[in-house]
């Protein structure tokens, strides 16, 4: 993967082992890349989860999101 990378995971989650997306984390040879791993976080991260977790979630993406728009625009 070199393309601009956010990796969104949740540490309990019993779906898929958080550790996939560590190795997906190291192994990625993008110089833009970031792993946000959420505490007693499960699968669904936007669904399902306490509300204080969903909005981290959301804002994180959101956060993520304007700093690449940002960066796309001044490059221009």
């Amino acid at each position: 993967v070199t393309l601009p990378l956010l990796i969104l995971h949740g540490e309990a989650d019993t779906v898929t082992d958080p550790s996939v997306s560590k190795a997906l984390y190291e192994k990625a040879s993008s110089s833009d890349k970031k792993l946000e791993l959420y505490k007693d976080a499960y699968h669904a991260l936007i669904e399902g989860e306490p509300d204080e977790t969903i909005t981290q979630v959301l804002n994180d993406i959101i956060s993520w999101l304007d700093d690449h728009s940002l960066k796309h625009n001044q490059s221009s």
